[in-house]
């Protein structure tokens, strides 16, 4: 009898593994580092909505890290924003001074039954600027800082809500100066505030490898009459892509590299491959409004990808900029396979050939 009870549980343990992969959940798993590092003692938490400021009950919490920073969720299939945040006087209480934070800057992720998405995590410490609140104006002002030392140029951008995923040209923007100081003037009301500097150009588009990404812990940020409310966001460099199973940073967020898939070849009139040139698939059949999902920009080849989260019905574009009217002299194509510029794909279907020519705007 004590034989076939250890047998038993021998095979239940053996099966167990296929069990947890057959209840319909997924896993996002990964790393936190902080300036290059590991993390320890961080919590990974998953939103599915960004209503709130992410301050309210998670709908699933990993962590805490151990030494080498490694963190493991599993999920219902959804699309989750996630936090990262290390107090140093525990897990309960608010965020303040000295305590770590992050906004994955590839947020929303998008995790299918049984996927497997790998994240890169990058926290920094939350610095202290003093008073939350001055006089002698209505808006927001604060500093930007890198890894702890002021950022020069650094674009900060504010949003009036999370439907833009923040992204895109926002409601209002401005450069720091040496000392990392900003400073708007604003209608009372609420604000995201996120900054961004590039290693290339000042140019809008997805971040790339080398590129600073922040965003305030405070946010939403309030504005009321005559104060201005003082943040602070410290910026770190981007972890833009973790290759164990792939996945993919866009402007719709991460979805999992080599799932659904539109891709082709950008040209020139004459036929020849177009480098530098970003292909965007769009829902709005306008397709003047911020792109739901983006490649990276093209290389020599003019080889794009658009990995999107889920099939449908998408116009498709290129243009070597993103944000904004195209402007004299700047590349901008179409799809031409069909008269609307539209592809439709089923999920999980890849699609090729969806090759785009590119010329100069008149």
């Amino acid at each position: 009898m004590k034989k076939f009870i250890g047998l038993t549980l021998l095979i239940l343990l053996a099966v167990l593994p296929a069990l947890t992969h057959a209840d319909g959940t997924g896993t996002i798993k990964g790393k936190v580092n902080c300036e290059g590092k590991p993390l320890e003692g961080a919590y990974v938490l998953l939103y599915s909505g960004s209503e709130g400021g992410f301050r309210g009950e998670p709908a699933v919490t990993a962590g805490p890290t151990k030494a080498d920073g490694l963190f493991e969720a599993q999920a219902a299939p959804g699309s989750y924003y996630l936090i990262a945040q290390k107090r140093t006087g525990g897990r309960d209480g608010g965020l303040a001074a000295g305590d770590y934070y992050s906004y994955y800057g590839g947020n929303p992720v998008d995790v299918g039954a049984g996927d497997t998405i790998n994240v890169g995590i990058n926290c920094t410490a939350i610095i202290d600027v003093g008073k939350p609140r001055v006089t002698g104006g209505t808006g927001i002002r604060g500093k930007v800082y890198a890894d702890g030392a002021p950022l020069d140029r650094a674009r900060v951008t504010l949003y009036q809500d999370g439907d833009t995923i923040f992204r895109g040209i926002g409601y209002a923007s401005t450069l720091t100066n040496k000392n990392g100081d900003f400073s708007f003037s604003l209608e009372p009301g609420t604000y995201y505030a996120v900054a961004r500097k590039r290693a290339g150009d000042d140019r809008m588009g997805p971040l790339t490898a080398g590129d600073m990404f922040a965003y305030a812990h405070e946010n939403p940020v309030e504005v009321v009459e005559d104060g201005y409310s003082v943040i602070s966001m410290n910026a770190a460099t981007k972890l833009l892509k973790v290759k164990e199973s792939g996945q993919e940073v866009t402007l719709g967020g991460t979805v999992k590299a080599g799932g659904t898939v539109i891709s082709g070849t950008v040209v020139d009139k004459d036929g020849r491959p177009v480098a530098g040139v970003f292909a965007s698939a769009y829902r709005d059949s306008m397709m003047t409004q911020k792109p739901d999902f983006m490649s990276q920009a093209t290389g020599p080849d003019g080889r794009y990808v658009i990995n999107i989260s889920e099939g449908g019905e998408y116009f498709v574009g290129a243009r070597n900029t993103i944000g904004g009217p195209a402007e004299k002299g700047e590349l901008l194509g179409r799809y031409a396979g069909n008269e609307d510029h539209s592809v439709n794909i089923a999920t999980g279907q890849k699609v090729d050939g969806i090759d785009i020519t590119v010329e100069p705007v008149e």
